[in-house]
């Protein structure tokens, strides 16, 4: 089955007990709810953890606007960018959508926006809803016990993902072997 947008909406209102809805059009107050909090709530999500499936790499060239002082230059942030991950072994600052640095060039390794919810990883999607469950529960339902479960369970999710993460990544021991200086340390 293809995740989508109304997919994800669809388990969170099931979550609070809410009828689905068949897309963000409907003239519904349902519909109008999900429809005002998806993109917002998209983006906070895949800020709140390095997910995998949301990550990606370029290489960023300085504008020739310099930092008035501190750093000798500025690199414009890619405009899908949600959270930094690395910028490789570099003193930086982000600033007004500038990665400031001294460094000629940046190896960004970042969190983009991604929308393309079918490419998201099980445990994104069910944060996502989880998430949209505890935003959507008190204007649809007028309460917020179902919503506070929501948000505590996504928090779950969280560290769920982060230890999932962890099993995923290659050991700090590992990468220190590939060097002949920190490998004969280690």
């Amino acid at each position: 089955m293809t995740t989508t947008k109304i997919s994800i909406c669809n388990h969170a209102l099931s979550l609070i007990g809410e009828r689905s809805i068949s897309s963000f059009e409907e003239e519904t107050t349902t519909a109008e709810h999900c429809r005002n909090v998806y993109d917002q709530t998209r983006k906070s999500v895949l800020r709140d953890h390095p997910w995998s499936c949301a990550k990606k790499r370029t290489i960023l060239a300085p504008v020739t606007t310099y930092p008035a002082f501190d750093f000798n230059h500025a690199f414009p942030l890619p405009k899908d960018f949600l959270r930094l991950i690395d910028a490789g072994q570099c003193q930086y600052e982000i600033e007004n959508r500038h990665i400031l640095s001294n460094n000629n060039e940046l190896r960004l390794i970042y969190i983009f926006d991604n929308s393309n919810e079918d490419t998201w990883d099980s445990i994104l999607v069910e944060a996502m809803a989880l998430k949209l469950a505890s935003r959507l529960c008190k204007p649809l339902t007028g309460s917020d016990a179902a919503g506070e479960s929501a948000k505590a369970e996504y928090e779950r999710q969280i560290a769920k993902a982060r230890r999932v993460n962890a099993q995923e990544r290659q050991s700090e021991d590992m990468q220190y072997s590939e060097s002949s200086y920190l490998g004969g340390r280690y």
